[in-house]
């Protein structure tokens, strides 16, 4: 195995640059910002490249940690596996899908597959490979909020995407998360258009592709997706009186016979029926153990009181960690947040609340997708919060949809303020009303002694 690979790495992130843009050009929505979306994705994609270099070339990971090695160092051993077995590439195909056969094994399959097809079982190939991930969430992000909100506010949320740096950095990695909130930013995207526009072959097929590919890498948020689509396409829309009941069988024609035929299902049956609170609350004291951003909690799931506290305790945490007096006995890591953080508390109350607030009131049949999402991991997480440095790392997987609700809040803001001074401007210029008192002195003109006004 090649240290490192840097020249490897520049090389992939070349052609999958070259790759990615006529990609976007054969997509038939958004056409005509498409030079807008290629810079995002050019932008983002360069600068999620450069900060691998930085971890993995120059030791930022001696700081950040490297925790999740052993995704990538999988996919090291099942490279050489498939080389010593002689599988072909055609073979390749048949050979993948045992990532369904277990737990979490996309990942390591996944940079298998890149190592075997490369020839390259390096560390930066696989840096790339997420770099590319996170860049197009940044795109599918800027396409949700364009197709539910305006230009003004989809921009925002391509920009704040491409560089805020808890999705730069998790994308820059080699952990499953860029693929994992790709492939849920597909699957929300494509359930949007069959709500706004109707019923779609592709928006179909790629809405039940993307929710069976999250599987093997993390199963329970591609239930939680499912269920978000299922949800939003049986609701009736309120203004209509209708429902996407025919995107909604369409949808469930493809997952169910890909589930079922995978033994997934089957897998996953005898985990769900021991999920329980007491399940939960085991886990939470296994992560807040021996580990620097580890919180114990105290609530006792099992009554009511102490599981709505529980909930309160780690939704608050998802969304707002680390609070400042949790950032002085932290590590080195966690005090890196906060320049974030003091941006992110903003934009949470300024733009968050009030965009979420405001597409409640106006857009709530377009936006059910994103509600169902949100509501559905974020309860999950809140339920299993242990650990601050974790949940600052599950909160990326929400951050492209309170990005969007927190461009639409930040748009309301701008568009009052500029209200705001426009009736200033038309108040100054109105002329005053016969027998009104004149607020402005009236120049004083002398003249031959008196003084006239």
């Amino acid at each position: 195995m090649k240290d490192n690979d840097l020249f490897s790495g520049i090389v992939l992130f070349l052609v999958m640059s070259m790759a990615a843009i006529a990609l976007l050009h054969l997509t038939w929505q958004h056409r005509l910002t498409m030079r807008s979306q290629i810079k995002l994705f050019l932008y983002a994609f360069g600068v999620r490249f450069l900060l691998s270099i930085v971890i993995y070339e120059y030791g930022l990971v001696n700081v950040l940690g490297d925790e999740d090695s052993s995704g990538w160092m999988s996919g090291l051993a099942l490279n050489s596996q498939w080389t010593r077995s002689g599988i072909g590439l055609f073979d390749l195909p048949s050979v993948l899908t045992g990532a369904f056969q277990g737990h979490h094994k996309g990942y390591g399959y996944l940079v298998g597959a890149l190592f075997y097809v490369t020839d390259s079982p390096a560390r930066m190939p696989a840096a790339v490979l997420n770099c590319f991930f996170g860049a197009l969430t940044v795109v599918f992000a800027y396409r949700i909020a364009r197709t539910l909100f305006s230009e003004w506010a989809a921009m925002r949320v391509g920009w704040w995407t491409c560089f805020i740096p808890s999705m730069v950095i998790w994308s820059s990695q080699t952990v499953k998360e860029p693929v994992v909130i790709l492939l849920e930013t597909i699957a929300l995207y494509c359930c949007v258009r069959l709500k706004v526009s109707g019923f779609s072959v592709r928006h179909l097929l790629f809405c039940a592709l993307a929710i069976v590919l999250v599987i093997p890498f993390r199963f329970y948020a591609a239930y939680i997706a499912g269920g978000a689509v299922a949800l939003a396409l049986i609701l009736p829309q309120f203004s209509k009186g209708k429902t996407s009941i025919t995107s909604l069988l369409g949808v469930a024609a493809l997952v169910v016979p890909m589930v079922v035929m995978s033994g997934v299902l089957v897998q996953h049956e005898a985990e769900f029926e021991k999920f329980d609170l007491k399940q939960i609350e085991s886990f939470r004291g296994n992560i807040a153990k021996d580990t620097g951003s580890g919180v114990d909690n105290p609530y006792d799931m099992r009554t009511s009181s102490g599981f709505g506290l529980s909930v309160v305790v780690g939704g608050a945490h998802l969304l707002l960690a680390p609070f400042p007096w949790e950032l002085g006995g932290g590590s080195l890591r966690m005090a890196l947040t906060l320049p974030e953080l003091l941006v992110w508390w903003w934009l949470f109350f300024a733009g968050v609340l009030p965009g979420m607030w405001f597409a409640i009131r106006k857009r709530f049949n377009d936006i059910q997708p994103m509600l169902f999402f949100l509501f559905g991991l974020g309860l999950l997480y809140s339920m299993m919060f242990g650990n601050i440095g974790l949940i600052y790392r599950q909160r990326a997987q929400l951050l492209p949809w309170l990005l969007i609700f927190a461009a639409v809040g930040v748009e309301r803001r701008a568009r009052r303020k500029s209200e705001k001074k426009g009736l200033r401007a038309q108040d100054m210029q109105r002329p005053a009303p016969a027998g009104a008192m004149r607020l402005v002195p009236q120049k004083v003109v002398r003249q031959g002694g008196l003084t006239q006004r």
